[in-house]
């Protein structure tokens, strides 16, 4: 039998809230090139993520005059690129949502600040974005089904903002098995091969 891509990147799993989404070795679009997303919302009529591994230039305390951290922002997407969204591992902070048994969504800015005033390592703790990914009714699917995208369901939430983000996308890719393994290895141009 003939491997094809197509059968190579197909999702065993289903976008959900607190999945990842992985973008398969060769989508060369430049918001998503080696994206690793978190699915921060999912439903049948949208989609809302955040790339974890595209980090700007720009740290937190540049942009924020209430904001003593010199944290990195990740470029989120490129969906309402002015806006701030964060995650984080503070199960306490008032109006955050719980995306994953560890990471939460959002909440309230002056318990967030608080907390990481408290932090050790802060970056391990929280990741700042500028904008977010959007996908709207069934256009994620149709992604999915083109293999744009490799839905994964088992991570380490409590290492994913711990992990190094130039090495994310693939570690993750290599986390899928010895079929996938070797795409993870390639470089970002083919012809430098």
């Amino acid at each position: 039998m003939k491997i094809t891509e197509q059968h190579l990147f197909k999702s065993k799993y289903t976008p959900k809230t607190g999945r990842l989404l992985i973008a398969e070795p060769f989508l060369n679009e430049v918001y998503f090139q080696r994206a690793v997303i978190l699915l921060i919302h999912h439903d049948q009529n949208e989609s809302m993520g955040l790339v974890l591994n595209h980090p700007s230039e720009t740290l937190i305390n540049e942009a924020l005059e209430d904001c003593d951290f010199a944290l990195r922002i990740y470029h989120g997407g490129p969906v309402d690129a002015q806006r701030l969204f964060y995650i984080h591992q503070f199960e306490n902070i008032k109006d955050a949502k719980k995306i994953t048994p560890n990471l939460y969504f959002g909440g309230d800015w002056d318990e967030l600040m608080h907390a990481l005033q408290h932090q050790k390592h802060p970056e391990k703790m929280v990741r700042f974005f500028s904008g977010y990914s959007g996908w709207g009714a069934e256009q994620l699917k149709d992604e999915m089904s083109e293999h744009a995208w490799i839905c994964v369901s088992q991570f380490d939430d409590t290492q994913i903002l711990q992990l190094p983000s130039d090495h994310l996308w693939q570690k993750c890719l290599l986390q899928q098995g010895p079929t996938l393994a070797p795409f993870a290895l390639f470089p970002l141009n083919v012809n430098d091969n």
